[in-house]
């Protein structure tokens, strides 16, 4: 598995790794581990490859600390807020329907669904689905690390409206790469699209 691995890291390593294409190589699920949740380390700095407006740099990323399923952070362009369970930014009481989502996902586990529906209706969506696809070696600016990729479903009215991709690093504890989409939209790097450009331990 290593080997081709590696293999398959030369071939798609011939480009410079972005957001934009980077890659994820899958294992078989029946191999996959189970991870517990975690926040990354007080201090640690993520920086990523979309910039921050007040900044016009590279938006960083710093930790600060672990309450309950909330991982505090501060950041160049947002200031500071929380990632619930590690995959949903600044989420408030209007949310609670995805918290608990999110919290169900935990330990995740390849194959793992968690769905509720009539959320929050009229004003949002009606359907929100979060599902572990898989767990494999991604390939992002900052380098290679084991994830896993999660898929947020938004649906309204039965039709799906967004999909979001998200890449989960144990190692780190956090997203190296968050991927909105459309229907029928080609998704390009920047904004809300974005993946790890480095990261360094405060």
């Amino acid at each position: 598995m290593e080997v081709l691995l590696s293999l398959l890291l030369v071939l798609f390593g011939l480009e410079e790794p972005t957001s934009q294409n980077a890659f994820f190589i899958p294992i078989p699920s029946m191999i996959a581990p189970a991870a517990e949740f975690g926040c990354p380390n007080a201090g640690t700095v993520f920086t990523y490859d979309v910039r921050a407006a007040n900044t016009n740099r590279p938006n960083r990323v710093v930790a600060i600390e672990q309450d309950g399923l909330r991982c505090w952070v501060k950041s160049d362009a947002w200031g500071k807020y929380d990632w619930f369970g590690g995959f949903g930014a600044r989420l408030d009481d209007e949310d609670l329907a995805e918290q608990k989502l999110i919290a169900d996902l935990w330990p995740l586990r390849v194959g793992h669904l968690s769905k509720a529906s009539n959320y929050n209706l009229p004003s949002r969506f009606s359907e929100v689905e979060y599902a572990v696809d898989a767990y494999g070696l991604a390939v992002v600016p900052a380098g290679k690390f084991w994830a896993y990729k999660i898929r947020k479903d938004y649906y309204w009215q039965n039709r799906l409206i967004r999909t979001t991709t998200l890449w989960w690093a144990p190692s780190l504890k956090y997203l190296i790469l968050q991927w909105p989409e459309e229907p029928g939209k080609v998704s390009r790097a920047g904004g809300f699209n974005w993946g790890l450009l480095s990261v360094s331990s405060g």
